[in-house]
């Protein structure tokens, strides 16, 4: 099978981000400037999210064993963040 044709499925995606991000952003503002600049943020946000799960898919596929410290390093950063975020609501606001 030609390499180019299994990644034929993947050309619609610049196109499908383009058209989410300023359907969303023409539903929250009105005038061209705003709704241009936050579908260009939602466009940078969803391409580096999807990014972001292809890198992840790509490493634990190509190094299989490596599931296990893979997974408990993703543990430990949760755990931290979680920790982290959770100080932060118990502080009392600042006066």
């Amino acid at each position: 099978m030609n390499p180019l044709f299994a990644i034929g499925i993947y050309w619609h995606l610049p196109i499908l981000l383009i058209t989410f991000s300023l359907v969303y952003s023409a539903t929250r503002h009105d005038r061209w400037d705003r709704i241009l600049a936050e579908s260009v943020g939602w466009m940078v946000r969803i391409a580096s999210f999807l990014g972001m799960i292809g890198v992840g898919l790509y490493v634990l596929s190509s190094y299989p064993a490596y599931w296990p410290y893979l997974t408990g390093a993703g543990g430990a950063i949760f755990l931290v963040y979680w920790w982290l975020t959770s100080r932060k609501q118990d502080t009392p606001p600042a006066a």
